[in-house]
């Protein structure tokens, strides 16, 4: 097929489909396109090839004119039109259901977290008493000295 057989097949598809200005534009633009890719150091036929048959482009053009999202339909070559299913990027997407996530107890990050609770408590637990200790210690030691003299003197002059 030449680039002449190309566009007039194209303007006979498009007449009495879309609006002249369409119908003219889109002439306009493959009419451009070819000679660019030829400018380009592609040979016609080329082109042609590349571009496949103008019914299909046709379909496209008149599909985009009435509404239809040419990006939810897919041209064969031998005519047939197929629906394509695809998301549209501006609909709301259905949200996901969360998962609850449940803890299982014999798992074995259950048993190493379980470990890890235990060290900490046993660590909290040291340095509590730890402080406790190195804070009363000076204070309470002197007591208990006092206090365990006072017990031997006290023993001493009853016996």
């Amino acid at each position: 097929m030449t680039k002449s057989e190309f566009l007039m097949e194209l303007k006979q598809l498009l007449s009495n489909e879309v609006s002249p200005d369409v119908l003219m534009d889109t002439y306009r633009y493959y009419d451009g396109y070819i000679d660019e890719q030829i400018r380009s150091g592609l040979s016609e036929e080329e082109v042609m090839e590349q571009l496949g048959k103008p019914n299909l482009i046709a379909r496209s053009v008149i599909a985009a004119q009435q509404g239809n999202r040419a990006a939810d339909l897919e041209y064969t070559e031998d005519g047939k039109t197929r629906k394509i299913h695809r998301v549209n990027m501006f609909e709301e997407k259905p949200k996901k259901e969360k998962k609850e996530f449940k803890f299982d107890f014999h798992a074995w990050y259950a048993k190493v977290l379980l470990i890890l609770v235990a060290v900490l408590l046993l660590v909290l637990v040291f340095a509590i008493v730890l402080g406790i200790l190195t804070v009363l210690l000076p204070i309470v030691l002197p007591i208990l000295l006092v206090i365990g003299l006072i017990y031997l003197i006290c023993k001493l002059v009853n016996s």
